[in-house]
């Protein structure tokens, strides 16, 4: 359709009926009411056990959808990527089955990515499904350690987001990407299964010298991790996973000044940290990225260390994360959802 590109939206699904009930069918709606007028949806099943595919074959016509089942749950990764394998579009869309998104979400990003070529990936304003005035993140940034923290992660919207920005440190989420430079850069790397493959994928975006951008005027919805809190209750696979990623992306792209001092800083939450469980899940997330170090250490040989993007120490990642406030707002949260 003349000026108005293919965009392909991706949405990936881990059993949505169970851990999302009528949320899934909200998250297709949201999509289907989109004003964009050429996109074409694709949804990858990572190998679900209860009946999504089947709910979504009938309740929308195969015109409009296209199915990929996956055999296993692939993670992150790998999903998004089978998805954008099979894909058509210039751009692609990529979604996760617990958001929804407003009928304008595609119209302003497009247009400026078709503006302005330099930008690789673009993301979104996400809002927290449930109150649709608390943000629920516009991108993040990355501490000296590696930790990363969404920006404005539970502040209530006033505004204070409503500009471009190319200073964070990663996209994350969902985001739009341009087909071309998945063609120079890579797709996700599969051994993220969940976490920092999209921190992975910025940084490859911007050492190529591409740039990622927020988009204020571009809104979705999010329920909030619905599926990874539905198959794990407790949180202690979320963590070590979490612990995981982070091991294996700083190995990659830190320097060795700033690898040496995330290093150090895990070492001290070691004593720092009074919970045997997160000492132990620390512990193992290591002992994995030890015994995978020799494929990991080829990715750092391919990719080279990060230019010195901007870093922020993590005292600061401590007040924001931990302050009274959000401990607040994130303990109403955890409530709403039991």
């Amino acid at each position: 359709m003349q000026g108005y590109p293919l965009v392909s939206v991706i949405v990936l699904n881990y059993n949505g009926l169970k851990y999302l009930g009528k949320g899934l069918k909200e998250c297709l709606d949201s999509v289907f009411r989109t004003n964009y007028p050429n996109f074409e949806v694709i949804f990858v099943d990572n190998g679900s056990e209860d009946a999504s595919v089947d709910f979504v074959r009938e309740n929308f016509k195969e015109d409009r959808i296209r199915v990929l089942e996956n055999k296993s749950n692939l993670g992150f990764s790998e999903g998004f990527n089978r998805g954008i394998k099979t894909s058509k579009g210039r751009y692609l869309a990529l979604l996760s089955n617990d958001m929804t998104v407003d009928p304008n979400w595609l119209n302003s990003i497009i247009k400026l990515m078709e503006k302005k070529t330099k930008i690789g990936l673009a993301g979104f304003k996400r809002l927290s499904y449930r109150t649709k005035n608390r943000i629920d993140g516009v991108g993040g940034d990355l501490f000296l350690c590696g930790r990363a923290r969404p920006v404005g992660l539970y502040e209530i919207d006033r505004g204070q987001y409503n500009t471009l920005r190319e200073d964070l440190d990663y996209i994350g989420g969902a985001m739009v990407l341009r087909r071309k430079i998945l063609q120079e850069v890579g797709l996700f790397d599969p051994a993220y299964i969940i976490f920092y493959e999209d921190v992975d994928l910025c940084y490859r975006i911007r050492k190529r010298g591409y740039k990622t951008i927020y988009v204020p005027d571009s809104i979705i919805y999010h329920r909030g991790q619905a599926t990874l809190e539905g198959m794990d209750p407790k949180g202690q696979h979320i963590q070590y996973m979490a612990h995981r990623s982070r091991i294996r992306f700083i190995l990659i792209h830190f320097t060795l000044m700033r690898l040496l001092s995330a290093f150090v800083i895990d070492l001290a939450s070691l004593f720092l940290v009074e919970d045997p469980t997160t000492k132990k899940l620390l512990l193992k997330a290591y002992l994995f990225n030890l015994k995978n170090l020799g494929t990991t250490l080829k990715k750092r040989r391919h990719y080279g260390p990060s230019p010195p993007f901007n870093c922020k120490f993590p005292i600061i990642a401590r007040r924001l994360l931990y302050s009274e406030e959000n401990q607040k707002v994130r303990a109403k949260f955890q409530r709403r959802r039991k």
